[in-house]
């Protein structure tokens, strides 16, 4: 799906309401190029994905840690979908 928009005043850009639903995320990785912007949905909550990548990576490890890791973990593999 296509759509055409703008940049308003302070720079913001409206995301139609149909494109929202198709990406079902509120947290996305913004990509810009040279050859223009790429924007990924990426999981709001990082420890849930991360539980999905398997539940050994949890142990032993801080909050702090399991969310660093998580993040890296998914904007790695949201850049991955972009190339």
């Amino acid at each position: 799906m296509e759509k055409i928009v703008y940049f308003d005043k302070q720079g913001r850009v409206y995301i139609p309401e149909e494109i929202r639903r198709i990406l079902q995320s509120k947290t996305m990785i913004l990509r810009a190029s040279d050859k223009g912007i790429a924007i990924e949905p990426i999981e709001d909550d990082p420890i849930e994905a991360l539980g999905k990548l398997g539940r050994d990576k949890l142990k032993r490890k801080t909050i702090k840690e399991l969310k660093e890791e998580a993040r890296k973990e998914i904007e790695k593999n949201a850049y991955k979908k972009i190339r």
